[in-house]
């Protein structure tokens, strides 16, 4: 029981748990975002995807060096499980076998919209117990949250125009 233990990680402490967590997640969107950045219909958008995902590499290397802190070990079954559904998310019907739509497009931002929902979630937890921990640094994670909001706001505003465009008669 000690490897099976060890391999989710129920003998580290909670936040080093919810750290890997979040860093199997930014694992993932980072993956997303390059991925959509590159294959986005409208260069418009793709900017604002690529720009994003840019930003999505530094908060992953914090979170990482986070997690280093708080001790040795990812987390093989969350990052294995996080990586699958990432590239699960690009299994979607878009209503051509010969490649992307302007809906593949659509569906990947709903699917950032949602991923950047859940790391802000995750920076409002750290800064929730930053005062708590002295490996937390309060600033950067303020930093941080104030990113992932606006990255959300773009996020939805691109959303929204290319649903004016993708969906209209």
């Amino acid at each position: 029981m000690p490897l099976l233990s060890s391999l989710f990680g129920r003998d580290r402490d909670a936040l080093a748990r919810y750290v890997r967590t979040h860093l199997a997640g930014s694992n993932a969107g980072v993956r997303l975002f390059a991925h959509s950045g590159r294959r986005q219909q409208d260069p418009e958008i793709g900017d604002v995807v690529r720009e994003i995902g840019e930003q999505l590499v530094e908060e992953r290397d914090y979170l990482q060096h986070l997690a280093d802190r708080l001790g040795p070990g990812e987390n093989v079954v969350l990052s294995t499980v996080a990586s699958l559904g990432e590239k699960a998310s690009r299994l979607k019907p878009h209503g051509s076998l010969g490649g992307r739509t302007v809906v593949t497009d659509l569906t990947d931002l709903e699917t950032m919209r949602i991923a950047l929902s859940g790391k802000l979630a995750g920076w409002d937890a750290l800064l929730a117990v930053a005062d708590d921990h002295e490996e937390l640094d309060r600033a950067v994670l303020e930093r941080y949250r104030d990113q992932a909001v606006l990255q959300r706001q773009r996020i939805a505003d691109a959303h929204r125009l290319l649903a004016r465009r993708a969906l209209r008669p």
